[in-house]
């Protein structure tokens, strides 16, 4: 009979994936500079980041199936509450307020595809990461903690995560602010959203649909 996950061996998961994130990143830098542009460099990133991001999650969701609030055989279904659609929505409209407020108009990126992280952007991102973050470890927090114990811990994992990328980036530390007001909201809002769907599919359209909307229009 396996050992059941203790919280050190949850966070020390965690910080395993950050290293090997980093060290992801690192050789999509790498490929991108050297060796890839365009789609290639898009489809590399996208391979890379999803043997990392969901080889774990496939290995830690399996290895504490019993431990987990939904079962893995349950987090994909097809319970679309009202909710979804009203934040749907929303997001919808708050991206047109800012594509009108940062382009006086109707705009759209002439070439998507020029920066090498389109697909691994605006479809990537939201299949891989909310796999992870809420297919895991809200998951796993949810066995353990309330609803807002959980999303406040797995919405500050979800933002750890990218601090690999704000570093090797050389991002300002005003560029880190305005990402970190950016994507720690949204991190609450996935995961309350897996909370009350009690389905992944939900928060990984409104993920794909952000991120799509940033990259074309804003």
């Amino acid at each position: 009979m396996r050992k059941p996950w203790s919280m050190t061996t949850f966070y020390l998961s965690f910080g395993l994936l950050i290293v090997l994130w980093f060290f992801g990143r690192e050789l999509i830098n790498f490929t991108e500079h050297n060796y890839t542009t365009g789609i290639a460099s898009d489809l590399t990133s996208l391979v890379i980041k999803a043997v990392i991001m969901v080889g774990l999650g496939v290995f830690w969701i399996s290895r504490t199936n019993a431990q987990l609030w939904i079962p893995e055989r349950k987090l994909y279904n097809g319970n679309f509450p009202m909710v979804f659609w009203v934040v749907l929505g929303m997001f919808v409209a708050y991206l047109i307020f800012l594509m009108f407020g940062a382009h006086h108009g109707f705009y759209i990126q002439s070439d998507p595809f020029k920066s090498g992280e389109f697909l691994s952007v605006t479809l990537g991102a939201g299949l891989i990461e909310e796999f992870l973050f809420r297919g895991f470890f809200m998951n796993f927090l949810m066995k353990r903690y309330g609803i807002v114990t959980a999303n406040i811990i797995q919405a500050v994992l979800f933002q750890i995560s990218h601090f690999p990328l704000y570093y090797l980036e050389g991002l300002t530390f005003s560029a880190w602010l305005i990402n970190i007001a950016n994507v720690l909201p949204l991190g609450l809002i996935f995961g309350w959203m897996f909370y009350r769907t009690k389905n992944l599919w939900p928060g990984t359209i409104l993920h794909c649909v952000w991120d799509t909307g940033v990259t074309l229009f804003i």
